[in-house]
């Protein structure tokens, strides 16, 4: 059954995630106990973002599924989280689509999939975190990573492992099960021509 998810609904989600990371923190509980993660189970990286898999969309223009993950910046530090979304405007085939970004594996039901996604700040004021090609996280702020897999039609799970260049040791794989986890997060692109309008800054 799919979900609405509001931007305001995420902003409460993933701050609620960070609070829990940080008392499981100090209470001792290691973050490699989250691995694999489900959808509103967040995971803490390299001990600098809070992950959390907010859901997936269908997206059968594209040949696949759009997986949402939200990504806080916990650090003092800017972190690079992946491909900017200003990058993913350019994008014209679902060839390109597939290679964009970095950082981002898939398998789904077993076997390795394509994948490619973007990163997208939550609002218009924190759009100056995104170069041409890079979504530079500032501290403390949040973004969204926007994952398009290549799955068949008859899928039932789908396995996101996002390893970004700032936790390269410490990779965190979501576990992304077919129609339990579906939600309505905002317009799912058609074609690859309209990627880059999905984000509403």
């Amino acid at each position: 059954m799919s979900q609405s998810l509001s931007r305001r609904s995420f902003l409460k989600c993933a701050g609620s995630g960070a609070v829990s990371l940080a008392a499981a923190l100090l209470t001792g509980v290691s973050a490699a106990a989250l691995a694999p993660c489900y959808q509103g189970e967040p995971a803490l990286l390299d001990g600098k973002a809070a992950v959390e898999l907010l859901g997936y969309a269908p997206a059968p223009g594209l040949g696949g599924a759009l997986v949402y993950l939200s990504v806080e910046n916990l650090s003092a530090k800017t972190l690079a989280v992946g491909a900017s979304y200003l990058l993913s405007r350019e994008v014209a085939t679902t060839d390109e689509l597939y290679t964009l970004g970095v950082g981002l594996t898939a398998r789904c039901d077993g076997k390795p999939v394509r994948c490619g996604s973007f990163a997208a700040p939550l609002y218009g004021e924190n759009a100056a975190d995104a170069s041409a090609f890079t979504l530079n996280l500032s501290a403390g702020r949040g973004a969204m990573l926007h994952c398009f897999c290549e799955v068949p039609e008859n899928w039932e799970t789908l396995e996101l492992t996002y390893q970004p260049a700032f936790a390269a040791s410490q990779p965190m794989t979501f576990v992304v099960r077919r129609g339990a986890d579906e939600v309505q997060l905002g317009p799912v692109p058609a074609s690859p021509a309209e990627v880059g309008s999905v984000v509403d800054l």
